[in-house]
């Protein structure tokens, strides 16, 4: 009996394997680890001199042969992110990590060991100076680019120029960090012609290299480094192999022996070679993962076509089965659940709920146009029913052809409550890549990286991707240039507001602080790329792109096919839509109020202006299909992705503009002042880019649609709209083929992306009572699900007030 037909007949349940791993997921404390970085300082000790990029080859290598290694009982993907399970590896790349953020961790579900705590010090000690905030911070002059960071306009605000906004990052994953980068490597080459094929390709170029040319010698380093790493990577597979076989030999359970049996002549084999079939080719998929992590941005990619050959084959050889690849792909949700990310207090704020974005893209169409909707695809979709975690995301790409029955899977699989898969049109997506130059067939290729920013597999990555607050830039231009927190000029002179004449003269000035302020932060994100290249060149990630071996330079070093490294992205924009056109309709049309009454009103957070806020909130809102107020955000993002344009990067092309929030909507919210479309001070902002400010939406999700696709969302490399359905909206076939045609009318309309939650306010409002009876209950944040328990109290306020659908 196929899947297809078992779910007919009333679905699946979970295996006793699935449950006893996935139980295993949810611990109490979250361990801090040092062994790597210990390992990791050990190697640079010892090879202090060489080039930067020979040293952390040698280093990775040193851990891979040294960190300790396990294995889950029952588990059939083998590869622990950390030498502890479940646990996180302290790094110092990023900063420095001091004792107070630390004892803060602990008071906020994660563990460390009083003798690891007592070496942290000493750790902090030898990587002074030698991390990225420090590299940045030595090119922050005072007169710019220091008080800049010191607004928080960019998340989180600086505190130092050596620490930053305060603490390091802790993260799994068995690759040499930081792995700031929202990138697809190329698993095809992992699975297809395996790490001693790349290797051997390495050394034949390093073989025939002649140091005549410019860049010569460099190429020569990245070459050995990329050697020394895949001959690490091998041997650290040997060494799970060597660990299954001694598991095996113990096993008294005949048939966990077999599979241990199985893990070792799988990990003898693979990713060495080329896989022979889907157990081998899901294992290699699994230590590539491995290596390009620490990373919450590294993208799986697009599974269902790379893993589907071995999967046809080996179901047509009779080999495997549906059930068992479905316990395989619930397998790899497990063990990508055990890959995690901790940073300091203030950069939590805007990650909330250990926010993660391994992206599987699913759908879409091939090289030719043609869809690619098959088996695997379906079952990608119900492991993830099955195994309800908020990792690994999946995003569902859709075009006219996509088949009803695949976004009614997808639908399904939404309603059961995690908020995936998200759905994301391929109309606007591929227009976007043909207006970058890529060709029409790479472009249709495409894959999602970090929440739904477009990426090429092994042909792009982006690097600096900061949280830009544009909600403070109309505080400032209200001030006319003042940063009313300090009283600092930091701004340009665009005039008093009171005296301005026109709504055009509003929107001009405006403008033009937002291109003063952005320009500032594309600065920063060239710093930011510089310190990453000179600090962190990756052997590994970048052997795994185009021409990597021809090339010879690490990723940050060289251009791409689709050359998207840095972005402009903002947050609260939907605020500021509503916010000047409150001030279009009441200020300069109807002429109710002045220019000081507003920004008294504002400066008093309304208090004493009661009736002018509610002029302001009754003013027309973006997200209902109203004309006027649609038209402002058409403009904003217009002159957002024109702008981005405008700003070089240091590898050449140009910024692309972005609009995701992931959670900083809630500290971007803190920071800054009451806002004209009523908003209080320090109340959270708008999520996402394309979503209305909540509770403003009073016309339904069609009406949400059509405002948004009056956007041009071609121009921008990743939008997000979020909804909120009860769960009565989607309860027939019928509601839910309503919304399938929905969606696709959105992208047909020029929409980019639509995700959804599927849960009651009444339900999310008894796990904040009761978070140990809802511990497993996930919701849909914003470009990534999370269980809702371990979001902060201020995100699940923000997700429970949004905008609740009750019909289709």
């Amino acid at each position: 009996m196929t899947c297809r037909e078992h779910e007919q007949q009333g679905g699946y349940m979970s295996t006793a394997r699935i449950e006893k791993l996935r139980a295993g997921t949810q611990v109490e404390k979250f361990p801090i680890c040092i062994e790597k970085v210990r390992l990791m300082t050990e190697s640079y000790r010892q090879t202090d001199g060489e080039a930067e990029i020979i040293r952390r080859a040698k280093a990775g290598a040193h851990i891979l042969d040294n960190i300790t290694i396990f294995m889950q009982d029952g588990e059939l993907i083998v590869g622990n992110g950390a030498s502890k399970y479940m646990g996180v590896e302290m790094e110092f790349y990023y900063g420095p990590w001091p004792t107070s953020e630390i004892v803060a961790l602990k008071g906020e579900g994660w563990s460390i060991t009083d003798s690891d705590l007592s070496q942290v010090e000493e750790m902090n000690e030898y990587w002074k100076g030698k991390s990225m905030i420090a590299r940045i911070g030595e090119s922050l002059d005072d007169e710019r680019l220091w008080p800049f960071m010191q607004t928080g306009i960019v998340l989180a605000p600086w505190k130092s120029k050596t620490e930053g906004s305060g603490g390091g990052y802790a993260e799994s994953g068995m690759g040499i960090g930081p792995g700031f980068y929202l990138m697809c490597v190329d698993f095809e080459k992992v699975i297809g012609k395996g790490l001693l094929g790349i290797m051997r390709e390495a050394e034949e170029e390093l073989k025939n290299l002649r140091y005549f040319n410019p860049g010569s010698v460099e190429k020569g380093h990245f070459l050995n480094a990329v050697i020394i790493s895949l001959k690490a990577i091998i041997r650290f597979a040997e060494r799970y192999a060597a660990l299954a076989s001694q598991l095996a030999w113990k096993e008294k359970d005949p048939l966990r022996k077999k599979e241990l049996e199985t893990i070792a002549e799988t990990c003898k084999w693979v990713p060495a070679n080329p896989a022979r079939s889907f157990r081998e080719a899901i294992q290699a998929l699994w230590f590539t993962m491995l290596m390009v992590s620490p990373s919450t941005t590294a993208a799986i990619g697009r599974m269902d076509r790379y893993l589907y050959p071995f999967y046809k084959k080996d179901v047509a050889d009779g080999r495997i089965t549906d059930e068992e690849v479905l316990e395989y792909l619930q397998c790899l949700r497990l063990k990508d659940m055990e890959l995690n990310r901790i940073s300091g207090a203030a950069n939590r704020q805007k990650n909330a709920g250990m926010a993660k974005w391994h992206n599987c893209t699913i759908g879409g169409v091939d090289e030719q146009g043609k869809d690619t909707t098959n088996e695997l695809t379906y079952l990608i979709l119900e492991a993830a029913r099955r195994c309800p975690t908020p990792h690994h995301t999946i995003t569902l790409r859709v075009h006219e052809g996509t088949p009803e029955a695949l976004m009614l899977k997808g639908i399904e699989v939404v309603k059961a409550g995690i908020g995936m898969p998200a759905f994301i049109g391929d109309k606007s997506y591929i227009a976007f890549l043909l207006g970058q130059g890529v060709p029409l067939q790479a472009a249709r290729d495409y894959v999602m990286c970090g929440c739904l920013d477009v990426a090429l597999p092994g042909n792009s990555r982006i690097g600096p991707y900061p949280m830009f607050i544009v909600s403070m830039v109309l505080e400032i231009t209200l001030n006319n240039g003042v940063f009313a927190k300090t009283g600092e000029q930091l701004g340009p002179r665009t005039g008093d507001p009171e005296t301005f004449k026109s709504f055009d003269e509003l929107l001009k000035a405006f403008e033009t602080q937002w291109k003063h302020f952005s320009g500032l932060n594309a600065e920063y994100n060239n710093l930011f790329t510089r310190a990453n290249a000179e600090l962190f060149p990756d052997p590994f990630r970048t052997v795994l792109t185009a021409d990597a071996i021809k090339v010879g330079k690490s990723l940050l070093d060289r251009t791409y096919l689709l050359e998207n490294l840095s972005v402009l992205n903002n947050v609260g924009t939907m605020n500021v839509a509503d916010s000047l056109t409150a001030i279009r309709k009441l200020v300069f049309d109807d002429k109710k109020y002045t220019m000081r009454q507003m920004r008294d009103a504002l400066k008093a957070n309304w208090e004493g202006y009661e009736q002018l806020r509610k002029d302001c909130i009754a003013a027309p809102k973006y997200g209902n299909d109203n004309d006027y107020a649609d038209e402002v955000p058409v403009e904003l993002y217009r002159f957002l992705a024109e702008m981005a344009e405008s700003f070089p990067t240091v590898v050449g092309g140009t910024h692309k503009a972005s609009a995701i929030s992931i959670s900083s909507q809630w500290p971007g919210g803190a920071q800054t002042g009451a806002t004209p479309e009523g908003r209080f001070a320090g109340a959270c902002l708008a999520d996402g880019a394309m979503s209305p400010v909540r509770g403003m939406d009073t016309c339904g999700p069609t009406a949400i649609f059509k405002s948004a696709a009056k956007i041009n969302q071609d121009a921008l490399q990743a939008t997000l709209l979020n909804m909120k359905f009860h769960p009565t909206a989607l309860k027939t076939e019928e509601d839910r083929k309503k919304l399938a045609s929905l969606i696709k009318t959105y992208f047909q309309m020029g929409g980019k992306h639509v995700q959804f939650n599927v849960v009651s306010r009444e339900t999310m409002e008894q796990a904040k009572k009761e978070p140990a009876q809802h511990k497993d209950l996930v919701v849909r944040v914003a470009g990534y699900s999370a269980y809702f328990v371990k979001l902060t109290p201020p995100m699940q306020d923000e997700i429970i007030s949004r905008t609740e659908q009750q019909k289709t």
